[in-house]
């Protein structure tokens, strides 16, 4: 990796500095959100599936890929499939007692953190010109999946996000986001209306690595999901840890207290309901 600059614009050569610098960036101390409307809020309550099945886990573990590279236990995918049958049932019981419990176990909570370079950048000397990617336990990964599965399952059934939100739902692509926008250009351009089509169009920086916590559990909340999803959702946010590795060198365990994992199959549909009433709010302009 090239040296990257830091607040003070000094490049920084020393594997320390860099992470330091990429600490920074990628894991952000939370900000002091405003957090009044959740003040006595009355959360509805939408039935989840129930027990894990052996079905969900023989899905999930056909679906991962072999070659996908293993986290802090160095288990590859290859070597589960390998397995079948009897990891199945066990897996599917260990699953089903976390589920119950509410409980995430801590070892699923450390990951390590590679440094990818964000292509076609004029700079990478600076810190946004790279994205973490968090390399996590394998059987932590596939407790994401099941849970993601189950909760996009019911977020469907239950319509519990915005109809007009595309990104990482079954069924939904940049062809629909394509065609509803020029459908809405058509009826804009409709001479009984005698409209002008504008078209505004914002990203988001950082997305995954500045959630809050706090909100995003309301925000879960605020649509349906509670019970033991919730629990299991809260343990895998709390005191997660991350190292940094760069070439050779891998950092001490840092404290990761605000985001969520890039890597994780929970991170896509939980960003779902982080920003849906942001969607929401856009709509209705």
């Amino acid at each position: 990796m090239p040296p990257i600059k830091d607040s003070q614009e000094v490049l920084q050569t020393s594997p320390e500095e860099k992470v330091q610098i990429l600490q920074e960036a990628f894991f952000p101390k939370p900000p002091e959100a405003d957090l009044a409307d959740i003040q006595d809020y009355r959360y509805p309550l939408v039935d989840m599936p129930e027990d894990i099945t052996t079905q969900e886990m023989e899905v999930v573990l056909q679906r991962v890929s072999a070659k996908k590279a293993p986290g802090p236990d160095e288990i590859p995918n290859g070597i589960l499939q390998l397995l079948g049958p009897t990891l199945i049932q066990e897996l599917t019981r260990v699953f089903n007692s976390c589920l119950r419990l509410g409980y995430y176990p801590k070892h699923f909570r450390d990951s390590i953190t590679v440094i990818l370079q964000k292509p076609q950048k004029d700079d990478y000397t600076a810190a946004k010109s790279y994205r973490p990617v968090a390399l996590l336990n394998t059987l932590g990964k596939l407790l994401d999946a099941v849970v993601a599965g189950r909760i996009a399952y019911t977020a469907e059934k239950s319509q519990m996000l915005p109809t007009m939100h595309m990104g990482g739902r079954k069924g939904r692509s940049t062809d629909h986001a394509l065609h509803h926008l020029v459908e809405r250009i058509y009826a804009a351009w409709d001479a009984s209306k005698k409209e002008v089509a504008s078209l505004l169009l914002l990203d988001v920086a950082g997305a995954f690595d500045n959630v809050s916590h706090i909100r995003l559990i309301h925000n879960i909340r605020k649509r349906g999901v509670d019970g033991c999803t919730l629990g299991l959702l809260r343990g895998f946010l709390a005191s997660r840890t991350t190292r940094i590795k760069m070439g050779t060198y891998t950092s001490d365990s840092l404290a990761t207290n605000t985001g969520i994992p890039q890597g994780s199959p929970l991170s896509p549909i939980l960003y779902l309901f982080y920003n849906a009433d942001l969607l929401e709010i856009c709509q209705n302009l």
